[in-house]
């Protein structure tokens, strides 16, 4: 198996903004998408895991995270335009059929990307994603610094406090590092997860999606994880206890062997 050393990272222009991805694998596309403020990073550990079953894994940067520009100068402030991204972004490497799969606000855009471009996906692997999620206030005042000026420590907070509780210090620690000076993009990432709704298009979406939530995670209520599947005509929840707000940074191997084996059951993925 590849070690995370064998990672690729490459840029490619997308809506004509300089965008940063990682790359490993040969086989089925597998398009990841991280967290709020944060970067493909959180997908080290787990690449050369996707790889080994057989994946030809992506993880990118969003715009105005880490090493990919923001579109025009100007922070994305909606799922959909996050989604919309990953879209035209898919469309530049010109992967076909691939699974989309990412973690919080990228679990989001997951799901919305399937309810608006479902016939070109394979499937879909939503982490701690909801049809709709209205569990954390807008926050646009956050990003002015007199009125917030803790704002970076508020998110470092946010991202240990909410990992499950037996991660070991060494990926709390690579964690909080991962979101640190992430606050402007996370103003308009976390904006974008408390208005997210598209839980009235989702009966349209014709291919498998799972929804995996760990148990551990106080942003993601189970009751709206079970609304996101019963909305789905093919959906499946995976509820998984010990595990946080982060389960393919705190769990890879667990979240690579259950995507593997989702693609596998739906036909997506060769045995």
């Amino acid at each position: 198996m590849a070690s995370p050393e064998a990672i690729c990272g490459h840029y490619i222009e997308v809506n004509g903004t300089r965008t940063f991805y990682d790359e490993l694998g040969s086989g089925q596309p597998l398009v990841c998408i991280h967290t709020a403020g944060a970067s493909s990073l959180e997908y080290r550990y787990i690449l050369p895991l996707y790889a080994a079953h057989g994946f030809h894994a992506y993880a990118l940067d969003l715009p105005g995270h880490s090493r990919s520009y923001p579109v025009s100068w100007t922070q994305h402030r909606s799922i959909h335009e996050h989604a919309e991204f990953v879209h035209a972004f898919v469309q530049a490497l010109g992967l076909e059929n691939p699974v989309i799969t990412g973690c919080s606000i990228g679990g989001d855009i997951t799901l919305d990307y399937a309810a608006h471009h479902w016939s070109e996906i394979a499937a879909g692997i939503a982490m701690e994603g909801l049809g709709r999620s209205p569990t954390f206030p807008r926050p646009s005042h956050l990003v002015h610094p007199a009125w917030a000026p803790g704002w970076q420590d508020m998110m470092e907070r946010a991202a240990i406090e909410s990992l499950g509780r037996e991660t070991p210090e060494s990926l709390r620690q690579e964690l909080r590092w991962q979101h640190r000076n992430a606050q402007v993009s996370a103003v308009g990432d976390l904006e974008a997860w408390a208005g997210h709704d598209v839980l009235a298009s989702l009966g349209a979406v014709s291919r498998p999606l799972l929804v995996i939530r760990g148990e551990d995670d106080f942003w993601v209520p189970s009751e709206l994880v079970e609304e996101t599947v019963a909305a789905l005509p093919q959906g499946e929840a995976l509820h998984l206890p010990g595990i946080g707000h982060y389960p393919m940074f705190e769990a890879p191997q667990l979240i690579a062997d259950a995507t593997a084996d989702f693609c596998r059951r739906h036909g997506v993925l060769a045995d």
